[in-house]
């Protein structure tokens, strides 16, 4: 028999940007009815229905400052709610530790951050070799590097907290919360010419809304989400990241690590790295966490490619490289043991993320491009005020977050 349950706005994906918008919606209309539908992470099982959340982990990078000005705002805007998100809910998720921004003196890249910071009225610390000494005697910087310090708006979450904020909040407002994976999305037109949308669950459950918001992340257009014949034009990355396990003594020297973003494209190699400050897991043992952004990815074009990508494969031959990177950028410290783990990065054309309506019921919100955690609390809200109005309804240009379909190839008639 079929079990049916009705909303107003269904929200499917419940990781950083699905649970946001799930909480901004329900403040922007409390009397609506609100479900937010995705598979919670189980102890021990990395996916779940072929679904892997992003957040399975305690620590991404968070800054308000970026070489990309639409970047910077959105980070700002999310990064300058935190703390109220922390108080009314008591679950800690930020920790500002503040962020270094690491080059080849005058780079293309510090100089544009430079730049926003000077547009914004951002104070930042200048630091060359000396001052990075003094600073942080455990980081070693080269004479023909500089650097450049936030300290305010700057350190890293745990996204594992951030989501379970996120979700307490708006549970808090009257969100209900399912624990479960959507195979499909359905639109029904009524005889009053209204229409209604029907999800249909791995557990057999029909949920119908009046409007969908998708916040799928990699996973969109793995199950019929998207109307016939739709295909986003998204570019899925598989990455290998580094986590150097810490004695508690060689965590405690590097106590006051900053997080760190570390450049250096004049190499045949060119690095593009973050760093993370030793964070304590799960398992009570402390991690340095290092990835990347240009070395040892490997392009995902299927379901089973992507479930291949984190159940079967690991990309051993980039360990020894990243552990030589982190090493040589940190001093004093020995690893006890290193692993590798695999993430996905849904990457767009325009390096933005998508946030649209594809169909008057039906909206998106996907695309962090490797960056989504520092802005998806502002991704959240924007999708919420859209799906709530129908249309665009935020104050930042919408051209700039209008998802693109992939082309079809064209058919020769000739015979």
């Amino acid at each position: 028999m079929e079990t049916a349950q009705y909303f107003d706005v269904l929200i499917i994906g419940a990781g950083m940007i699905g649970s946001a918008a799930a909480r901004h919606l329900t403040s922007i209309s409390p009397d609506l009815k609100i479900c937010l539908v995705g598979p919670k992470e189980r102890k021990g099982i990395r996916g779940r229905h072929g679904i892997y959340g992003s957040y399975y982990d305690e620590g991404r990078v968070i800054r308000s400052l970026d070489a990309g000005p639409m970047w910077t705002e959105l980070g700002r805007r999310s990064i300058t709610r935190f703390k109220e998100l922390e108080q009314r809910t008591g679950i800690m998720f930020y920790r500002e530790v503040g962020h270094v921004t690491w080059t080849r003196r005058a780079d293309p890249y510090i100089e544009k951050v430079k730049e926003n910071a000077r547009a914004m009225k951002v104070n930042l610390q200048e630091l060359g070799k000396r001052e990075m000494e003094q600073k942080y005697p455990f980081l070693s910087m080269k004479s023909h590097e500089e650097a450049i310090l936030q300290t305010v708006d700057a350190g890293y979450v745990s996204p594992r907290a951030q989501v379970k904020a996120q979700q307490a909040a708006a549970k808090l407002n009257g969100c209900i919360i399912i624990d479960d994976v959507i195979d499909q999305v359905t639109e029904t037109n009524q005889s009053d010419g209204s229409k209604y949308m029907t999800a249909t669950t791995a557990k057999g459950q029909f949920l119908h809304a009046r409007k969908v918001l998708l916040c799928t992340g990699a996973f969109t257009g793995f199950r019929d989400l998207l109307p016939e014949g739709t295909e986003l034009d998204v570019r899925l990355s598989g990455a290998t990241l580094l986590f150097a396990e810490l004695s508690d003594k060689d965590a405690l020297k590097l106590q006051d690590m900053p997080c760190i973003i570390y450049k250096e494209n004049k190499t045949k190699d060119k690095y593009d790295c973050y760093v993370l400050p030793p964070i304590q897991y799960p398992d009570g043992k402390y991690y340095l966490k290092i990835g990347h952004r240009t070395l040892y990815k490997k392009e995902l074009h299927t379901a089973s490619d992507v479930d291949d990508w984190f159940q079967n494969q690991r990309d051993k031959s980039a360990l020894k490289p990243l552990e030589q990177i982190l090493m040589s950028l940190i001093k004093g410290v020995k690893p006890v043991s290193i692993h590798g783990e695999n993430c996905i990065l849904t990457y767009t054309p325009s390096l933005l993320p998508y946030c649209d309506m594809v169909t008057s019921s039906l909206g998106v919100a996907i695309g962090g491009n490797g960056v989504g955690a520092k802005v998806a609390d502002e991704v959240g809200r924007m999708a919420a005020k859209m799906v709530f109005a129908g249309h665009w309804n935020h104050d930042l240009p919408h051209d700039k977050f209008r998802v693109r379909l992939k082309k079809k190839p064209k058919v020769n008639a000739k015979l």
